[in-house]
């Protein structure tokens, strides 16, 4: 750990004061000095921490309470409750472990690094260094917590499928969504559909009527329409029957080691009120029906999902700007945030990007927990 001392200078001054005696006597006295302490700032500097390679990206996991890395899978990080923070190539993650739920505030030092349209002001950016921030990371206190709980954001998991159905919170019923839009993408074929109508049947579905257009390999726009209709009350009431699984093309019910797009979990003799895609497949909303056809060849820029996806709070406020000078080059801002523990606030600054060498992928940061005074 750096600390860094400011030691203020006092001057010593010196009083004369006259006595009133006859003989107009002076009297000199001492000035009584009161010491003060100096004020210890705290500036610990972890890492370089790689993740990985584009081709190879891994994980880094650190729990701010030890200061350390945690060796762990992709896999046992979801489970685990030691990890705070964790690091991807250019994405930042929050633990969502119900028993070690992170959030994030953006304390909003240097917003003039982007502009009003949100774009990166580039010399801000390319000027910065961990020196000249230092300044920011340092102004920020235990005082400077907020103290509205809305203020921070954690990250959150989503299923790219949601949002099929419609609920009314007054009746307590379930409708379907016919004009919201999925897109799904199996390889270089898409298949795009709607739930156009569903049959409540207490907590599940007991029917449900699917709107599918094909857009087939090689083609460039979706086919007809048609619709496929499954009796989930009939197909669920084997109590052996974990879920249904649908393949779009054939409008049929498949096994669950059978290509297919969507599979809707059983419960309790009907389907839930869920959909999943297949672990080979990915999907994209498409709310506004704006996609007639999708360029196989520029897929990869659409935004497909796998089946569930993560919307990490650092996206809220960035903490880079990408390719300023046309060298493929994240760039820090220098922001600081306020990570907020189930035991305790920390603040946090990302210095770099870059090991010493220049290698991408290789986090430095200021990281130091908040305490009262």
């Amino acid at each position: 750990m750096n600390n860094l001392y400011k030691l203020s200078l006092i001057t010593l001054a010196l009083s004369l004061t006259a006595c009133g005696s006859s003989n107009d006597k002076k009297v000199e006295e001492k000035p009584v000095v009161e010491p003060i302490p100096p004020v210890v700032v705290t500036d610990t500097v972890y890492g370089p921490f790689s993740t990985g390679t584009p081709s190879a990206p891994v994980y880094a996991y650190f729990d701010l309470d030890t200061g350390k890395v945690v060796e762990l899978t992709e896999e046992t990080a979801k489970t685990d409750t030691v990890w705070d923070i964790a690091f991807n190539r250019g994405s930042i993650f929050l633990n969502q472990n119900e028993d070690n739920l992170v959030s994030v505030n953006f304390t909003g030092n240097n917003a003039d690094f982007f502009d009003a349209n949100g774009d990166a002001v580039v010399e801000k950016f390319v000027n910065a260094t961990p020196e000249s921030e230092l300044e920011d990371y340092v102004a920020v206190t235990h005082a400077s917590i907020p103290t509205e709980e809305d203020s921070f954001k954690s990250d959150t998991t989503e299923n790219i499928l949601a949002g099929f159905y419609n609920y009314d919170t007054t009746t307590h019923q379930v409708s379907a969504a016919a004009e919201n839009f999925f897109i799904i993408q199996t390889g270089s074929a898409f298949t795009k559909f709607s739930v156009a109508d569903l049959t409540q049947s207490g907590f599940a579905m007991s029917n449900v009527t699917f709107n599918v257009s094909m857009q087939a390999e090689g083609a460039t726009e979706f086919g007809d329409s048609k619709t496929v209709e499954l009796d989930l009350a009939m197909l669920c009431s084997d109590t052996e029957t974990a879920s249904v699984n649908v393949d779009f093309e054939t409008g049929m019910e498949v096994p669950a080691d059978s290509a297919y797009h969507i599979s809707i979990p059983c419960s309790d003799g009907n389907g839930s009120f869920e959909l999943n895609l297949h672990a080979d497949a990915k999907a994209l909303k498409d709310f506004d029906n704006n996609y007639q056809g999708v360029d196989a060849a520029t897929a990869h820029y659409y935004g497909f999902k796998s089946n569930e996806y993560s919307t990490k709070a650092f996206d809220e406020n960035k903490w880079n700007a990408y390719d300023l000078e046309k060298g493929h080059k994240l760039w820090s801002q220098f922001g600081v945030y306020i990570v907020k523990t189930p035991t305790a606030h920390y603040k946090f600054q990302v210095t770099s990007y870059y090991d010493a060498e220049g290698t991408s992928g290789n986090y430095t940061f200021r990281a130091d927990k908040l305490t009262a005074e």
